[in-house]
């Protein structure tokens, strides 16, 4: 069954992901100490926006514990925080069922792992992210 889930969170993912076949090779993997926020560029956010993002920090905010004003920040980065807003949306409605299905202290470390496997989905091919991923659990 979770075999199941993990390839129905997959095609969730690719299907949001919009990916192109083409491979870029301008592409580069660089570590997340060496990253920099980028300025503010939008300076407020519609209300519609807002809620939008509350749902997705209350979404993940047990596996990505940043605060919603910290979240609300990040996505004022975006030069279109509505593209962003979307994609984290689609990644919501994909982990989503997943929580449902794993709760419980037990399966915290199988939720962070989907977390990261989703996020990772988000911004990279399926085989780049399953082997980015660093999965330790074979649960799925």
């Amino acid at each position: 069954m979770r075999k199941l889930l993990f390839i129905v969170i997959l095609t969730f993912s690719a299907i949001s992901c919009k990916e192109t076949a083409k491979s870029d090779s301008n592409v580069k993997t660089i570590n997340i100490e060496d990253l920099k926020p980028g300025p503010i560029a939008n300076e407020s956010l519609s209300e519609e926006q807002l809620e939008k993002i509350q749902f997705i920090q209350k979404t993940f905010s047990e596996v990505y514990p940043v605060s919603l004003e910290e979240t609300i920040t990040n996505f004022k980065r975006d030069q279109n925080p509505d593209n962003e807003i979307e994609i984290w949306l689609n990644m919501a409605e994909t982990f989503q069922p997943f929580v449902l299905k794993n709760q419980g202290e037990e399966n915290f470390e199988a939720r962070k792992e989907a977390f990261t496997l989703v996020l990772m989905r988000s911004m990279m091919p399926e085989k780049e992210a399953v082997s980015n991923s660093k999965m330790k659990l074979e649960k799925f």
